[in-house]
Formats: C-alpha cells, structure tokens, sequence
C-alpha cells in the first residue's frame, strides 16, 4: 500500500512539473508582444487590382501624408491622401519624399481572397492602403492606426451589398 502512494505522488508531481513547463513556455511565446497588422481582401470582381500598403515608420496624421500622382493631362503632382477621392483620377501613385514608410505591394487577382500579414507595424504607428487597377488608376484608399497591438483591415471589391472596408483594433 505505501508504494502505491509513491506512484500517486510521483506521478502528481510530473503532472505538477509538466503543467509548470507548459505554463513558462506559454507564457513566454504570449510575453514577447509583437505587434502586427492584418489585411485581408476579398476581390469578387472580374478585375484585378495592385494594393500598395505604406507602413509609416514615424507618427503621422491622415490629413498630413501625400502622396506623388499623375492626373488626367500626364502632369504629375502632390496631393494629400484626402484628394486621392475627391479630385481624381489619378494614376500611378507613389508616397511623398518627406515620408518614411515601409512600402509593400501586393497583387490581388480576380476572383479571389488575399491576406497578407506584417510584424513591421506598431502599434500607435499609421497604415495606409491604396488600390489601383491594372492601369495604374487609383480606386480606393484607406488611412488606420491602433494604439494597441493588433490592427486588421477586411476590404471587400464586389458588385453587391457587401462592398466596402472593415476596420479592428484590438
């Protein structure tokens, strides 16, 4: 009977050590604290698109960045993120000189969903997402930022209700 309890309390104490381990490590994964922005895009359409995402390296408010564009004539200009929908078209984008942001471009084919990820945002910084079309058109941008450690951004490309954009801050 007495060795009976030894192999309980052996085996209590494994469970004891192992919860202890799992715990530590579990912790220590949740600890580091990255921070990353997700963006999903769900494209329904029969056209494609290039999204160009400008993750800013420095703070910045939506009504400050610009952006290098081509209007209607072929002269090229700045204008501010704002006027991008308002005083268009405007064709091949590029981020303003004065800016420091991390730029990444990602294809979005017809007809189907893209996500794409990036550690290199943190939290509190701006993120700004700009679509064209196959012609270097500009057709949509959206300006977000998050002062905590996840930011995720659902856009929808899509001829019925569902169209739209879709922010998370969490």
């Amino acid at each position: 009977m007495p060795s009976t309890n030894r192999y309980a309390l052996l085996s209590r104490y494994r469970i004891l050590v192992f919860s202890v381990v799992v715990l530590a490590v579990t912790a220590g994964c949740l600890s580091v604290g990255e921070s990353s922005a997700d963006v999903t895009v769900k494209n329904t359409e029969p056209t494609s698109y290039q999204m160009s995402i400008y993750v800013f390296t420095e703070p910045v408010r939506a009504g400050n960045v610009t952006f290098q564009v081509t209007n209607r004539t072929g002269a090229r200009k700045t204008v501010g993120l704002a006027q991008l929908d308002t005083r268009g078209p405007y064709y091949n984008l590029s981020l303003g000189e004065k800016w420091n942001a991390i730029e990444r471009r990602v294809s979005v084919p017809a007809n189907e969903t893209t996500t794409a990820s990036f550690t290199v945002w943190d939290s509190g910084k701006a993120i700004v997402y700009v679509f064209e079309r196959p012609n270097g058109r500009v057709v949509q941008n959206e300006f977000g930022e998050c002062s905590r450690d996840s930011l995720s951004h659902t856009f929808v490309f899509s001829d019925g209700s569902e169209n739209g954009y879709e922010s998370s801050c969490s």
